[in-house]
C-alpha cells in the first residue's frame, strides 16, 4: 500500500475515533493485584493533561505493567501515552498485549490497536480487530466505521458502504452523524466510480475539509467526471479552480493519475 494512501486513511481512522468514557478514569477491565497498580492508573488521566510528563508517565505504566502483568489497563494506557509520543512501535506492542489480556471485554483497545494496524499499513489487521468490534459490540458503531475505513485500501468498496450505513443508524440512533462519516461515503463512491452518488456527499462537507488535499482531489474528480459526461461548464470550471489548488502537492496516486488525465 502507498505511503500517502496510509496517510489518507489514517486520518479518517483518527477522526472517526471517539474519546471513550474509559478516559474519565471510571472503567478498569482487567483487576489490578495491587493497590499501587490501581494509584498510578488513576494518576495517569491527570497526566493526559500535560504533554511533558507523557515520557514519564508511559515508563511508570510499564513498570505496573511489569510488576502487575495481567492489568490490561496499565498496558493499554502505557501504549496510548506513547501513541501520544508519537512512538507508534511502543504503542502497537502495548495495545496488543492489553487487548489480548482483556478478552474481549474492551472495545476501545481494539479501535486502538486497529489504527495503529493503519498507522503501519496493516489494512487486514485492522479489519479483523473491527469485526470483533461488531461481534462483541454490536451496538458500538466504531466497528462498523473502522470496517468501512479499512474497505478504502482493502477495495471492497460495496462492503464498506454497508458497513458504513450501519454505523450511520447507530450513530443516528445516539445523536448526529459526524461529517467524516459523510465524508467516507464520498469517499467510497468516488473510488467504486460512482461519481453521481458521491458528489452530494462531497459538497455536504465542503466547509469541514476544504482545506484537506485529500478531500479536494476527491472532490475535484467527482466534478469533473459528471461535468464532463452533462457538458456542465460552470461544474468543469469549478472543478478546475479545485484542482488548480492541489495540482501541484502530492496525492495519493491513483486519484492523482486519474485527474491529470481529466485536467491535461
Amino acid at each position: 500500500m502507498k505511503k500517502l494512501l496510509t496517510i489518507f486513511i489514517l486520518i479518517l481512522s483518527i477522526k472517526g475515533f471517539s474519546q471513550d468514557s474509559y478516559f474519565l478514569g471510571k472503567t478498569n477491565y482487567c483487576t489490578p493485584q495491587k493497590a499501587e497498580s490501581k494509584k498510578s492508573f488513576d494518576t495517569s488521566f491527570m497526566a493526559l493533561q500535560f504533554p511533558k510528563y507523557y515520557g514519564g508517565m508511559a515508563a511508570v505504566l510499564v513498570k505496573v505493567a511489569t510488576e502487575d502483568p495481567g492489568y490490561c489497563d496499565a498496558y493499554f494506557m502505557a501504549g496510548y501515552f506513547y501513541r501520544l509520543k508519537e512512538m507508534h512501535k511502543e504503542a502497537l506492542a502495548l495495545y496488543y498485549i492489553a487487548d489480548s489480556l482483556a478478552q474481549n471485554k474492551a472495545p476501545i483497545f481494539k479501535q486502538n490497536l486497529a489504527i495503529e494496524f493503519m498507522r503501519f499499513g496493516k489494512a487486514d489487521r485492522a479489519r479483523e480487530k473491527y469485526e470483533e468490534m461488531v461481534k462483541y459490540f454490536p451496538e458500538n458503531p466504531e466497528g462498523y466505521y473502522g470496517i468501512a475505513n479499512t474497505s478504502i485500501v482493502l477495495g471492497d468498496y460495496d462492503k464498506g458502504l454497508q458497513s458504513l450505513k450501519q454505523a450511520e443508524d447507530l450513530y443516528k440512533s445516539s445523536g448526529k452523524v459526524k461529517d467524516d462519516v459523510i465524508y467516507m461515503y464520498g469517499m467510497l463512491f468516488t473510488l467504486k466510480e460512482d461519481y453521481e452518488k458521491a458528489l452530494p456527499y462531497l459538497e455536504d462537507v465542503y466547509s469541514t475539509y476544504k482545506k484537506d488535499d485529500g478531500y479536494l482531489s476527491l472532490y475535484a474528480l467527482a466534478m469533473i467526471k459528471i461535468g464532463k459526461s452533462k457538458n456542465d461548464e460552470k461544474l468543469i470550471k469549478k472543478a478546475q479552480k479545485t484542482y488548480d489548488k492541489i495540482k501541484d502537492k502530492p496525492l495519493v496516486e491513483d486519484i492523482s493519475k486519474k485527474l491529470k488525465e481529466e485536467f491535461s
